[in-house]
């Protein structure tokens, strides 16, 4: 995947943030300051600090789907892991109560991400199958992007004491029975 240095360094300079900031106390400047850019190139590629938010997701997204061959358990593997090993991250982006304005943006950036790779020919795992065969794929993304932002903000909420391998059972056996339910009902 090609991107624009300026781009990459925005979103790196976001993650080196988040490590040790709550994305809703960021500010424009520090991104920039971070970056070692100025505040008008920010604007030439981001429209604010939610927008670079969803492009820094969806790039790394797309570096783990790659990693995983577009194969869906290996992905909830290397999803579960980069979530553990990024904790920090992870924190600062939900910092506050699920009823916050991120948590709905966070929700709305991967349920977008989820709809897009049901336009990916080749991948044919079963939230891609489920969305791609659902009589409205926009409501199941949300459905589906609630429910894994659930499991990430109650596995922070257990402190991350549920060990990492729990969790990747526990997800791949509900997105198995998600499809298999969905089938079972004609939804899809």
């Amino acid at each position: 995947m090609k991107m624009n240095r300026t781009v990459r360094d925005f979103q790196n300079a976001l993650e080196s943030l988040l490590k040790t900031h709550q994305f809703g106390h960021l500010t424009i400047d520090q991104i920039c300051n971070e970056a070692l850019l100025h505040r008008s190139s920010f604007y030439r590629y981001f429209h604010d600090k939610y927008d670079l938010l969803e492009q820094t997701i969806s790039t790394r997204l797309n570096i783990l789907i790659d990693q995983s061959d577009r194969n869906e358990d290996e992905f909830v593997e290397i999803l579960i892991k980069y979530v553990s090993d990024n904790r920090d991250i992870f924190r600062n982006l939900a910092d506050s109560s699920s009823q916050s304005s991120l948590y709905g943006e966070i929700m709305k950036i991967v349920s977008e991400i989820l709809l897009r790779q049901r336009h990916v020919t080749e991948n044919q795992d079963t939230i891609v199958t489920a969305l791609r065969n659902s009589k409205n794929p926009e409501m199941l993304a949300y459905i589906l992007s609630g429910s894994i932002l659930g499991a990430f903000y109650w596995w922070r909420q257990n402190n991350y004491e549920v060990p990492q391998q729990d969790v990747i059972d526990f997800v791949k056996q509900s997105m198995h029975n998600l499809s298999d339910q969905m089938e079972r009902d004609g939804l899809n």
